[in-house]
């Protein structure tokens, strides 16, 4: 058995491609570690730049087999609660898998990319070339009719 210790604590689950093993735990960076066969043990390969408040973030990846891993993470830290003043935008983020210091693009640095309002537990899903990421549209925690986007799905890959 192994324990990777991970600071301030999990509230998401890791993902595993290729022999790497992806985790962005509470107020933590994103991290790879690789299985080492021969002692059947994971070891800490890379980091991101960017730390993931909480709830930390479930990584996705995406590949073409075992070649051109993309991990993605949503930062969900700005979450909106009771008090509207929290609420921001989920910001997805895009890594090289080989080396998760290398953040590719983040949905932040183009206007036109922006997602809406976090959701707390969201995870970006993966599929048929495209990125999939659940959010609040322009709800800032009200009921569902006091805003007019209120739930919204934020598509990547469209362009």
């Amino acid at each position: 058995m192994q324990k990777i210790p991970l600071g301030s604590g999990l509230f998401a689950t890791a993902a595993l491609w290729n022999d790497h093993l992806f985790v962005a735990p509470i107020n933590g960076k994103l991290q790879a570690y690789e299985l080492t066969p021969s002692t059947a043990q994971f070891n800490l390969t890379s980091i991101s730049s960017h730390t993931y408040g909480f709830p930390g973030a479930t990584p996705s990846v995406s590949a073409s087999g075992t070649q051109n891993g993309l991990v993605w993470a949503l930062d969900t830290h700005s979450f909106c609660t009771q008090d509207a003043s929290t609420c921001g935008a989920a910001v997805l983020h895009a890594y090289d898998a080989a080396d998760v210091a290398t953040e590719l693009w983040n949905s932040s640095t183009n206007a036109a990319d922006a997602a809406g309002n976090a959701v707390k537990f969201a995870v970006p899903t993966v599929a048929n070339g495209r990125v999939y990421v659940g959010t609040r549209g322009n709800n800032t925690g009200g009921a569902d009719s006091s805003s007019s986007t209120p739930g919204e799905l934020e598509i990547y890959g469209l362009k």
